[in-house]
């Protein structure tokens, strides 16, 4: 891993840590990634629940029968 290096001394500069993380809004910087993020895991879940839906209310409705119709001529007779 190379090291960044401080212009000013040339000096490899120091790696900062991660001091802690947190879920939520904050204030102070555009939302935008967390709206995005939202808006795609619930776009995918609905893309994922609506043919569910549609299987469940087309297998509960009662197929309807045609009864069968007459050719033409035999309906007919001349």
């Amino acid at each position: 891993m190379r090291a960044m290096w401080d212009i000013g001394t040339l000096e490899p500069m120091r790696r900062g840590r991660i001091l802690a993380i947190k879920w939520g809004m904050n204030p102070n910087s555009s939302s935008l990634g967390v709206d995005v993020t939202f808006l795609l895991v619930g776009a995918t879940a609905l893309a994922m629940v609506t043919p569910v839906i549609g299987a469940l209310l087309r297998w509960r409705r009662p197929v309807a029968v045609q009864p069968e119709s007459a050719t033409p001529a035999a309906a007919n007779p001349e």
